[in-house]
């Protein structure tokens, strides 16, 4: 398979869906063709043929291209395409944090976690209708307008703390999805699914099989409670699992190869 690389947009930092690609390339895959494509898109086999939809919106910069013949998407979902795969923020480092071994559930210190902030006014909308803050253990959401580059906690100090946990806080942000899903699936870590939050992928995601739906702030400390350490396991093994066939590195390109053929 032929994966043609468009330009990147000015915010991009080549991490996400771009460093999947780097991935592809490099356990030689498929063919990574980089900088023929004027546009800022991903192709499969050609370009105008299978649109690669990467970006969380397709509603803002840099919008759709004008044709296509199918489509994938990852984030904001399009009645003219497929839902897709999607990764988490630094997908190399999440599969060697992975593969160096998890801990269990009497070896994980945090009951509930949210890491992350606010940096755009769609962000600060989605996340600010209750406070979470105070039901959620290790909880952090400093709002920092504007700003796309400084974080409270390094990427390994972020992966570290949300391995170490049980129980993982989804919030939607400036689009639907958010790499957080990914890389609790990834950790084990048993997503408490807000509204809000899409759950549209190639594979489905089932409530009670790979996460909990939560309503409100208060919800959650009952829903932990009446999950025992069993059902943890149960669950936390088909997250495992999950990400391993959908978004580790040969999961979502054997994925991706597979929605492709079937087209």
């Amino acid at each position: 398979m032929k994966i043609y690389v468009g330009k990147l947009t000015p915010e991009h930092k080549r991490d996400t869906s771009r460093e999947l690609i780097d991935l592809w390339k490099e356990m030689n895959l498929c063919e990574v063709i980089e900088n023929e494509v004027g546009d800022y898109f991903l192709w499969a086999e050609e370009p105008g043929k299978i649109l690669l939809y990467e970006y969380d919106r397709w509603d803002v910069f840099p919008g759709l291209p004008n044709n296509w013949k199918k489509a994938l998407f990852a984030g904001m979902q399009h009645p003219q395409g497929l839902p897709w795969i999607y990764w988490g923020r630094r997908p190399k480092m999440l599969y060697e944090k992975i593969q160096s071994g998890l801990k269990g559930f009497d070896e994980r210190n945090h009951e509930s976690i949210f890491l992350g902030k606010i940096e755009n006014g769609i962000q600060f909308q989605n996340r600010t209708r209750h406070d979470w803050s105070k039901y959620v253990e290790f909880f952090s959401m400093p709002v920092q307008m504007g700003d796309s580059l400084k974080w409270k906690y390094t990427q390994e100090e972020y992966l570290e703390h949300v391995s170490n946990s049980k129980f993982g806080l989804c919030l939607p942000g400036y689009g639907p999805k958010c790499n957080r899903e990914i890389e609790y699936l990834g950790l084990g870590v048993v997503p408490l699914v807000t509204q809000g939050v899409d759950l549209n992928y190639h594979e489905p995601l089932i409530e009670g099989m790979h996460y909990f739906s939560i309503k409100n702030p208060e919800e959650i400390a009952d829903t932990i409670k009446k999950c025992s350490k069993d059902r943890w396991e149960y669950m936390s093994f088909n997250c495992k699992k999950w990400y391993e066939r959908n978004c580790s590195p040969l999961g979502a390109f054997e994925t991706t190869e597979r929605i492709i053929k079937s087209l």
